[in-house]
């Protein structure tokens, strides 16, 4: 990656010279100017320049020395630094005596946009291989030799136990640096992979040395989401070990999204496994079994049932979480009764019932 490019210049010199009312000269490892404020000297060799890439420090420049050098004006001259090294100069024009206090901020000014600049592009590379590492894995038929190539390209290091994990987020304005910088600075970025997917999806191959340590990364990226103010849904998968199996797991987060309480946030295959079993089940089937167990209740009752069921049929908690009375609740329950043949209270009847609204 060519560092300091005549674009990263030209930002450099128009908003360097706005804030210090002076000609800004920037010239690359040769000293040719390859951006300036004075756009006839664009092109031009500056000697001052040279003579800064020779000495390796700060040259600064009297009216007697410009007479003496080619294509300069009085002024001070500093090296450009990346990495320890000298990758251009910037030059600016006026009295030496009167710039001496701006010049070292125009120069750290310089040099850290510099890094920005090349650290952001270092940064799109790397979500560019994630995303052709996760595309490749959701494949029918994944090339081995690439998604190989892939990973030793990433420096991954994708231990024993890995999940699957969609973030769905909601439309809204986000930074996808951001996102990656906040995970990184959160998880270790060998042990997951990430792909935008599109607009507003997020895929993740997540992966750690433990099934409990996993799940708590899990829960590491959900705060670390809601750490940057967005609104998410959020599905991991089942476990699995071979990256083959990925496309199951993605499969299995779609799963999740499609089968679980749509105010819920955070959510795992485990909640809804049981119920993906029913959906192997032809429609019409689940929907006959439906109709003949529930066709008689009304809305209320449904609900009732879905919260004693969620509060394990406990009739204390129930009553509490629905702001009603024990004596109300038990009604409700003895009205399902009677309308279904169904008692919600005994284990082998609640389980028809559940499976009922599952359906």
């Amino acid at each position: 990656m060519e560092i300091l490019t005549e674009e990263v210049a030209t930002l450099i010199v128009e908003e360097t010279a706005k804030r210090t009312k002076s000609n800004i000269n920037i010239m690359n490892f040769n000293g040719k100017i390859i951006a300036s404020f004075d756009k006839s000297r664009i092109g031009s060799i500056h000697e001052g320049a040279r003579q800064v890439l020779e000495r390796g420090k700060t040259v600064i420049l009297t009216q007697e020395d410009c007479e003496k050098l080619q294509g300069t004006q009085p002024g001070i001259n500093l090296p450009i630094i990346f990495q320890d090294e000298i990758v251009g100069v910037i030059g600016i024009t006026g009295d030496p005596k009167a710039l001496l206090y701006v010049a070292d901020l125009v120069k750290m000014s310089t040099e850290l946009l510099l890094y920005q600049n090349y650290f952001t592009y270092e940064l799109e590379g790397q979500i560019r291989s994630q995303e052709l590492f996760i595309e490749e894995l959701l494949k029918s038929n994944p090339s081995n030799s690439f998604v190989q190539y892939l990973t030793k390209q990433l420096n991954s290091n994708l231990l024993a136990y890995r999940k699957c994990i969609i973030i769905n987020l909601e439309k809204q304005i986000f930074s996808r640096n951001s996102i990656v910088r906040t995970l990184t600075s959160k998880i270790d970025q060998s042990t997951f992979a990430l792909a935008f997917t599109n607009h507003n999806r997020i895929v993740i191959l997540a992966s750690d040395e433990s099934q409990k340590a996993l799940d708590e990364k899990i829960v590491r990226i959900y705060h670390a989401f809601k750490s940057l103010k967005l609104a998410i849904r959020m599905a991991s998968s089942l476990l699995f070990s071979s990256l083959n199996d990925f496309k199951k797991a993605y499969e299995e987060c779609e799963l999740v999204f499609m089968l679980n309480d749509q105010t819920q946030s955070l959510m795992s295959f485990e909640d809804v496994e049981e119920k993906t079993l029913l959906y192997q089940i032809e429609s019409e089937i689940r929907e006959r079994y439906k109709h003949r167990i529930l066709s008689d209740l009304d809305s209320q009752s449904i609900e009732t049932l879905k919260s004693f069921f969620k509060n394990d049929l406990n009739i204390a908690k129930t009553a509490k979480y629905l702001y009603i009375h024990r004596n109300t609740l038990l009604y409700r329950l003895e009205k399902c009764k009677m309308r279904t043949g169904l008692n919600p209270k005994k284990y082998s009847d609640a389980i028809k019932l559940q499976i009922a609204l599952w359906c």
